[in-house]
């Protein structure tokens, strides 16, 4: 077969990859859609494994990991099932098994796209493809007023023309149509990784460059404008002594990442990012309860109030305890204790929404008190049930244990080691790059959350990261 030559699985890889941008629009945002996402996989999976023999050498070990997977999910049901909690709150097997489906997605995806051996042009035509579509969306809907804020659920009510007035950074922040802030903006930060090793082989991509760097300020997450920032001049700075080391001449395409770090660092201070963090950092007098008090107010003791419920209407702090964590989340009404206890131990200015969250899931495996919850967990439908940790990786060790998120997320410790050690023992700018993406996805996913349980975030780190060749 001719090197270039597309098969049947070539071509329905890249039409689903084409496409696959638009399953993080918010009007997609739907199990229908995850269905149909999986189904694809699935398909592409099959038809590799039919079309290309030597994919069927490894397939043994491949079908061991997902009986592993239902295992787990067995044991998982039956520990489950003598689940305590104060408050309604039931297990839902098929919930459960379709959370493990979307976490297994990426290693079946990559194990296709190995085998299948996309031609680099192909890689790069999908690559380019996603920065236009999901950057041109940012940007254009931005420009017009009429994009989805990044903080809040309405539109922005200003464009970038007017960031120089330094708007609240609620009302300019933009996402486009996208449904995740932060599913979206670690997708741009991998193809902004990808992109910038091409800038040195192609003249064109320093476009591609700067329209990313473009929609991320405007995304306006942390992720986004000051990682997006950091990122590329780290990769820059890297570059330069790859070339200093190994004697390498210094190409004159090199100096645009210049010139956008130069452009980036001049519209940071003016952008929705710098907005938000002056605004997070502002001294603030609160209100609480139709009084203005300071967030280190004196907590009257336990004896002075009649009631804990009555206390913690009083005592909590709108600014920094929204009501819905105990109104509509874990019920005050179920378990007082907890909040009680809760607002006595944290000053307003130590809380945040991860250690309320935090606080809660702890709570419920201590009113369960199963040691198996440490290595089996208390489900991750339980916990999306009552409230959902903005933090991968320990919402995983809640949700499945030790043992089950070993299992699960396996795919990133292997992928993480491997990689890592062909760069330490080759040490060249294309391995740098893939390393760089997959220590990037790991270590945003723990700090923002809500990205590997997502298809549309997993699979896209999938596809990038399986654009590296040992021949390139």
């Amino acid at each position: 077969m001719p090197k270039n030559k597309l098969t049947i699985p070539n071509i329905l890889t890249i039409i689903f990859l084409f496409f696959f941008p638009l399953t993080g629009l918010k009007i997609l945002h739907h199990n229908l859609t995850n269905l149909v996402i999986v189904i694809f996989v699935a398909l592409i999976f099959i038809l590799t494994i039919y079309y290309y023999h030597d994919s069927r050498k490894y397939l043994k070990y491949l079908l061991l990991y997902y009986l592993l997977c239902l295992i787990y999910l067995l044991l998982s049901f039956w520990h489950s099932q003598s689940f305590n909690s104060y408050i309604p709150n039931e297990y839902s097997l098929f919930s459960e098994f379709l959370t493990i489906l979307k976490l297994v997605m990426p290693i079946t995806f990559l194990y296709s796209l190995y085998y299948q051996k996309l031609p680099k042009k192909y890689y790069l035509f999908i690559i380019r493809s996603w920065i236009i579509f999901i950057s041109g969306l940012i940007i254009i809907t931005n420009i017009f007023k009429v994009s989805l804020a990044s903080y809040g659920d309405g539109l922005i009510k200003y464009n970038i023309f007017s960031w120089d007035k330094k708007p609240y950074y609620v009302d300019s922040a933009s996402k486009g149509y996208f449904m995740y802030a932060n599913q979206i903006a670690i997708i741009m930060l991998l193809l902004l990784i990808v992109i910038s090793y091409y800038v040195l082989n192609n003249k064109y991509s320093f476009i591609y460059v700067f329209l990313l760097g473009l929609a991320m300020l405007m995304l306006g997450t942390r992720v986004s404008s000051l990682g997006g920032f950091l990122t590329l001049l780290f990769i820059t700075l890297f570059y330069l002594l790859i070339c200093l080391v190994k004697k390498k001449p210094l190409q004159k395409r090199s100096f645009g990442l210049f010139i956008i770090l130069f452009l980036w660092l001049l519209i940071l201070p003016i952008s929705p990012f710098y907005n938000r963090q002056l605004e997070l950092n502002k001294p603030k007098i609160n209100q609480v309860m139709g009084e203005v008090v300071d967030s280190n107010q004196t907590i009257e003791s336990k004896e002075e109030v009649s009631s804990k419920q009555e206390y913690v209407w009083e005592h909590y702090n709108p600014e920094y305890l929204p009501s819905y964590f105990f109104t509509d989340y874990y019920n005050i009404e179920y378990d007082e204790d907890f909040w009680y206890d809760f607002v006595q131990k944290y000053p307003a200015y130590q809380m945040n929404y991860r250690l309320i969250e935090k606080s809660i899931i702890k709570r419920m495996m201590q009113i369960n008190n199963n040691k198996l919850d440490i290595f089996l967990g208390i489900s991750n439908v339980r916990i999306q049930n009552v409230v959902n940790l903005e933090r991968d990786f320990v919402l995983q060790y809640y949700a499945f244990g030790i043992i089950g998120s070993l299992i699960l997320l396996l795919i990133y410790i292997i992928l993480t080691i491997y990689y890592l050690y062909l760069f330490f023992k080759n040490q060249t700018f294309d391995l740098f790059i893939i390393s760089t993406c997959i220590v990037i996805f790991i270590f945003v996913s723990f700090l923002t959350g809500n990205i590997i349980n997502s298809l549309f975030s997993n699979l896209s780190f999938a596809f990038i990261i399986s654009g590296y060749r040992k021949e390139l």
